[in-house]
Formats: C-alpha cells, structure tokens, sequence
C-alpha cells in the first residue's frame, strides 16, 4: 500500500480489477495535500513457470499524471505496484467467492425452510383446528 501510495498520490480513490482483461485499473484523489485525478492502469504480467516469477516491462503500465513534470516511475517501483495489487486482487477475489458461498448457504437454508414449513393452528381456532372439532362433536 505505501508503494502504491509513495509515488502516484496519498489517496487511492478507486481500485479496479478488471479480471477477464487482465487489468488493474488505480485511481488517486491526493497528492502532496492536493486535489487530483491521476489515473494509473497495470497490465497483468504473465507468471512463468518456474517459481512463479513475473517480468515486469515499463509498457505495462498506462498513466495519467495531473502534473506535467510528473517523472515516469522507475522499474522497480512497477515491479513491487504490480506485486502488491496482484495480492489485493488475489485477496478481493477471495472475498467474493466466500461471499457468493455465503449467499449461496443462505438461500439454501431458506429452501428448507420452505420446504419444511408446517403451520400450526391454534387451539381457539375451532373452525381449523381438528382436535376441537372432534371434541365438539362428542
């Protein structure tokens, strides 16, 4: 988070993560006690498969700097952004899974419950309630 933070602005105003593109879209609302609107769009690097390592390229980030004399971010500064928001992506997608099992739970559990219903019927409602008439007719 202070990498992201250290560079680009004070404030991330929205994270974005666009999995099917393969994109992480940032956008800042802060930068030195300013208002601003830079926008910041990563693409995600392909893992290789021995030990899982990504090779980060300066063509895969996209930015829009408020400032002009705004420098270009140093490689390693990419590398460590791109690192940290594959891990929150990793984490929000977790989140929503187990969110979606928890919906899932819950209207499961409401399946049963309607299936499962059984009204009881009081014993003054002589009119529905089975007992009463029979002793009533007695």
């Amino acid at each position: 988070s202070s990498g992201i933070n250290a560079e680009y602005g004070d404030d991330i105003a929205e994270l974005t993560f666009l999995l099917n593109e393969e994109k992480m879209f940032l956008k800042h609302h802060l930068q030195d006690e300013r208002i601003i609107s830079s926008t910041h769009e990563y693409l995600k690097p392909v893992q290789s498969e021995d030990k899982g390592q990504v090779q980060i390229t300066l063509d895969m980030v996209s930015s829009f700097q408020v400032e002009r004399q705004a420098k270009s971010p140093k490689l390693i500064h990419i590398y460590n952004t791109i690192v940290n928001l594959m891990g929150r992506e990793e984490g929000c997608v977790e989140t929503v899974r187990a969110s979606e099992q928890e919906v899932r739970d819950i209207l499961e559990g409401r399946m049963q419950e309607e299936l499962t219903t059984e009204l009881s019927v009081s014993i003054y409602d002589t009119a529905r309630n089975d007992t009463a008439k029979k002793r009533r007719e007695e």
